[in-house]
């Protein structure tokens, strides 16, 4: 504590003062990471994967039957802005903003220095898109932050969620609309930014949607390992008149069989603020999944009746995948409160898998082996970066971001002023 103390003041609300106890210094922990972890993400691969799962390049089911995400839903919410659209103009502005040290303003548009960009991007949507989604004013931010925090004790408080996570610009603070945060702006173009958008207009049916659609991301995926390897997805099994649904999917390695559940749900605040009842989110959904890999793995002979492909003989392993990072193994106090696995099971982030699937089939087996060999009915770590963060970049990420049709328009535009 000491130590820690020299870099950051931590106000633990005396969770540290029982030495019997190791849950309050899980709680701390956990505001840490939710604090300082979700700014050190790719912002190539959080857009690309917005584009994936909502966008022009997303994939649904065959058998999809929404309630919610039927065709056109992102324009039926935005007034008739399209998923790429509103992303293109989030990552111009915020572009735009780290150019002129975090400010920007729509009266910069009819000048002349801006008169190129009329090719590049209609200035309707540039302005529908800041003035809808991206700036608030200080009565309004204030007023934001005392629902977020007013409930909350005083250590916890400045973890709760920050208004200017949805609202990253403030104006009538400077002459021109400021962002005290930038790296919020590009966040808006993020999965959590159109999820909790969609949630919020089209109510609980969108997250049921998501929950069918990030299934079938997973399964695209697990579909980059290349080398010797099959996916099978989610298989009906038993009885006839009591069909069970085994896990979402399965990924058939050469010597190793895993067992994969997909996880839509969101970190919830509590878990993000260190709260009393931090475990909750983390209890009804990775805790769920767990159970869900564990029956899996229990009725195997009845799933492998259905699928000659999978071999009951090989070992299995599972993983817990989340839209969202949950930092679980991170924190092991939390990890250590989940269910026991029947197997060794990794809890990880979509983004960690997509760094996975650039290995070949036998180097994610070596990886996941190495993983499970400390595992001993607990959750899987990995003690190393997989090599696959030597690999390169995820090439369905990769491609999608090069497809964003604002960047060919910008080398146009380029082209022609230098002629």
């Amino acid at each position: 504590m000491q130590l820690c103390n020299q870099n950051i003041h931590i106000v633990d609300e005396g969770l540290l003062g029982n030495p019997e106890s190791t849950e309050g210094l899980g709680q701390v922990l956990s505001r840490l990471y939710f604090e300082q972890f979700p700014s050190q993400t790719s912002v190539m691969a959080s857009v690309a994967r917005a584009l994936l799962l909502f966008g022009s390049a997303a994939e649904h089911p065959q058998d999809f039957s929404p309630k919610a995400m039927t065709p056109g839903w992102f324009e039926a919410i935005t007034g008739g802005l399209t998923l790429d659209d509103y992303v293109e103009a989030v990552f111009l502005i915020t572009v735009m903003t780290q150019s002129n040290g975090g400010r920007f303003s729509l009266s910069w548009l009819e000048g002349s220095a801006f008169e190129g960009l009329k090719d590049v991007i209609s200035f309707d949507v540039l302005r529908r898109v800041f003035t809808e989604h991206l700036v608030t004013n200080v009565t309004d931010f204030k007023a934001v932050n005392r629902t977020f925090q007013e409930h909350l004790p005083p250590a916890q408080k400045k973890f709760a969620f920050n208004p200017l996570a949805a609202t990253p610009f403030i104006e009538g603070v400077a002459p021109i609309p400021i962002a005290p945060w930038g790296q919020a702006i590009i966040r808006k173009a993020s999965p959590p930014a159109i999820y909790h958008l969609g949630l919020r207009k089209l109510g609980g049916g969108f997250a049921d949607d998501l929950g069918a659609v990030f299934q079938h991301y997973v399964g695209r995926q697990l579909a980059l390992v290349h080398g010797e390897v099959q996916v099978v997805g989610e298989l009906k099994h038993g009885p006839q008149r009591e069909r069970k649904d085994s896990c979402d999917w399965f990924l058939d390695l050469p010597g190793m069989l895993v067992l994969v559940e997909c996880k839509a749900r969101q970190p919830i605040e509590s878990l993000r603020i260190g709260g009393s009842d931090w475990m909750s989110s983390v209890s009804g959904s990775i805790g769920h999944a767990i159970r869900q890999l564990n029956r899996s793995s229990d009725e195997f002979e009845s799933i492998c009746a259905e699928e000659p492909r999978l071999d009951p003989g090989k070992p299995r392993v599972g993983l817990v995948v989340t839209l969202e990072p949950f930092y679980v193994t991170q924190n092991w106090i939390l990890a250590e409160q989940l269910p026991m696995s029947d197997m060794p099971v990794a809890v990880l982030s979509v983004g960690e898998l997509e760094t996975l699937v650039a290995l070949s089939a036998g180097e994610l087996e070596s990886t996941l082996a190495e993983a499970a060999s400390g595992a001993e009915g607990r959750l899987m770590r990995f003690t190393h970066e997989p090599a696959a963060v030597d690999k390169g970049e995820n090439a369905l990420l990769a491609t999608t971001w090069d497809s964003i049709d604002l960047f060919a328009r910008v080398e146009s535009a380029k082209e022609r002023l230098q002629d």
